[in-house]
């Protein structure tokens, strides 16, 4: 049986059907099967539970809004803007968003990029990037503002400008006023 014939006869199965086929061949191959992340179900679950908020507006009220490409929309009732359950988050843009438990599980381990590229089958570049997302992720949520007294001592540092001989725009402008001032002035008297 070639692929195209093999591949016919697979989207006619049902859904159940399609994925112990999966299963089955995870097993085979040794491989996980791909699930959702316990990042993304615990995101969900707070926004299906009215519990999140607008990442745009910060309104607490929105509505489902339908389904894109698996993962669950939202609308804002006062924005009116739509928003999944990865916006404003770490995962917003990525496409192997199944991986990403696995991911920091070996970030928290100290692995390097080069093993977690190759145990995982994506480029560095990418670990390297989702590291940077996570990372700066967590300095967002840890800014705190200031409150109460904030005091500060002089602080005095040394500064040296290259003396050039030309004149800035500036400067340059100002001469060419001052001498136009002259030059008027002069012919009125």
């Amino acid at each position: 049986m070639n692929y195209d014939k093999l591949k016919k006869e697979l989207l006619k199965l049902s859904k159940e059907e399609k994925e112990q086929i999966i299963e089955e061949i995870s097993l085979e191959l040794n491989t996980p099967k791909p699930t959702k992340s316990s990042v993304i179900i615990l995101r969900r679950e707070k926004l299906n539970n009215k519990q999140g908020k607008c990442p745009y507006c910060g309104n607490t009220g929105y509505v489902r809004y339908g389904i894109d490409k698996g993962s669950q929309r939202y609308k804002c009732k006062s924005c009116k803007r739509t928003f999944t359950e990865y916006t404003g988050t770490w995962l917003d843009g990525i496409h192997k968003k199944y991986l990403a438990d696995k991911y920091i599980e070996m970030m928290e381990g100290k692995t390097s990029l080069d093993k977690i590229k190759s145990r995982l089958g994506i480029n560095k570049k990418t670990a390297f990037d989702w590291r940077h997302k996570i990372l700066s992720s967590f300095e967002d949520s840890e800014k705190k503002r200031f409150m109460g007294i904030t005091e500060s001592d002089e602080t005095f540092f040394i500064y040296r400008k290259k003396v050039s001989n030309k004149l800035s725009e500036s400067q340059e402008r100002e001469e060419k006023r001052q001498a136009r001032e002259k030059y008027q002035m002069n012919w009125w008297q």
